[in-house]
């Protein structure tokens, strides 16, 4: 006897579809959380590579930090996150392997320049969440050319870093518009147990590293080597300046101390 098939109506498919959609807008939030989470992880165990690594160095240069390019001459916060500022005369088809170009570096640049951080390392240096951005390791050439500098005009021969290295003084201070702040130190020992010395870039929201929900918020790493993520919804909803952090030399300070 044959066995005869009855096709689905086209209300029963309709409901398949709306149930299957329903499920997924339940479970994609979720999975994107869980990938954030991840991600945060992956960019605190970069940063406490880096403090490690900040320790080697130090510990080979008799106490003394790589040299922060932050400070008096160069107060705005962008000059925190900054490896390698060429001249734009110089080809940038010429790689920056010999020992004059490695010179050229600075923050934690000079952990390359050194020999600490190695090449097939250096995504060390870039937080997995900060994808696409002039602050991603994929920006730079990724693993098989890094370090490649930006070649866009206006900021032409540039490779940046995705964390601020800011080691702050114990004891120095600077003035910064009226308002008293931590200056940076080269000394590890005289680095600010309880301020941080590397974090995640503050910058415009497009490039925040952390900005999903919950996850809303920053990595910190401190002089002991230990990693704290922060978080202040309020204080990191960057949309609500006017001027961009890294710019205005105030506001990016007083927004890392309200988050220390």
């Amino acid at each position: 006897m044959t066995m005869k098939t009855r096709a689905f109506t086209l209300i029963e498919l309709l409901v398949v579809i709306a149930i299957i959609a329903l499920l997924l807008a339940i479970v994609m939030p979720s999975l994107k959380m869980a990938k954030e989470h991840a991600e945060r992880l992956l960019c605190g165990n970069n940063l406490k590579s880096i403090g490690q690594m900040l320790h080697l160095y130090a510990d080979s240069q008799h106490d003394f930090l790589p040299d922060p390019y932050y400070g008096d001459d160069h107060p705005a916060g962008a000059a925190s996150y900054l490896l390698l500022n060429v001249n734009d005369q110089l080809p940038l088809h010429d790689r920056i392997g010999d020992a004059v170009r490695r010179e050229a570096f600075f923050n934690l640049g000079r952990l390359f320049a050194t020999g600490t951080l190695q090449t097939d390392t250096s995504d060390l240096l870039y937080c997995p969440s900060n994808k696409r951005t002039a602050f991603s390791y994929d920006y730079y050439g990724g693993p098989d050319q890094w370090p490649t500098p930006d070649e866009n005009e206006n900021v032409r021969g540039r490779i940046r870093a995705g964390y601020s290295y800011l080691p702050q003084s114990v004891h120095e201070k600077m003035n910064l518009g009226g308002q008293m702040f931590p200056a940076p130190t080269h000394r590890l020992s005289q680095t600010h147990p309880n301020y941080s010395m590397c974090l995640d870039v503050l910058q415009h929201p497009d490039r925040l590293s952390h900005k999903r929900g919950n996850y809303m918020g920053v990595n910190m790493l401190y002089a002991d080597g230990s990693v704290q993520f922060r978080t202040n919804p309020n204080l990191l909803n960057l949309s609500t300046y006017t001027v961009d952090p890294m710019e205005d030399i105030t506001l990016w300070r007083e927004m890392i101390r309200a988050l220390e």
